[in-house]
This record gives structure tokens, C-alpha cells and sequence, in this order.
């Protein structure tokens, strides 16, 4: 199935929380990248696997799982801290 008929197939509501969900995700992505802590990249990680642990307890969608785990790269490395050499050319954190 093509992405055009996937989206029309969604709901309104699915559409508007997708949307919320992409807005969320690149608001949080700038304020951690603003933030650079070492402490909340740890409590960030902890917090991802303290949730993947519950969640795989029980039957979740792949789709779910693999969105989950998008997600969790994306906000980690965002978080990550910059060393020195990349704070001073101006670089941003590397990606997973």
C-alpha cells in the first residue's frame, strides 16, 4: 500500500495525534540538544529502559516496538553531550 492511501486512511484523530507526536518529538529534541547534561542523558536512558522493560511483558505491535525504539535513538542522541572538540567547532552530537 502506498503512502498516499495510508493516510487517507487514517482518521482525523489519528492524523492530529501524529502530528502532535512528530511536534512533541522535535521540541524535546531541541530542548535537550539545548540542555547537553550528562546527568539527564543517564536519567533519559534509564527512563527508555525502565518503559522497554514493561512494554515487553506484554504482546505490543512490531510496528510499536520499532517506532518505540526510533523514537528512543532520536531523543538519546539528542541528549548526548558534546565533547569538547565538537563544542568548539560548533558541531552538533553525533547520531545513531
Amino acid at each position: 500500500m502506498d503512502i498516499n492511501k495510508q493516510l487517507a486512511a487514517l482518521t482525523t484523530s489519528e492524523l492530529q495525534t501524529a502530528g502532535a507526536s512528530q511536534a512533541t518529538a522535535i521540541a524535546v529534541s531541541v530542548l535537550l540538544r539545548h540542555l547537553q547534561s550528562p546527568e539527564l542523558s543517564k536519567l533519559l536512558t534509564s527512563a527508555f529502559e525502565n518503559h522497554q522493560a514493561v512494554m515487553l511483558q506484554t504482546p505490543w505491535p512490531d510496528q510499536m516496538l520499532q517506532s518505540f525504539e526510533a523514537t528512543r535513538r532520536f531523543l538519546e542522541g539528542a541528549a548526548k553531550p558534546f565533547t569538547g572538540d565538537e563544542a568548539a567547532r560548533g558541531a552538533t552530537p553525533p547520531q545513531d
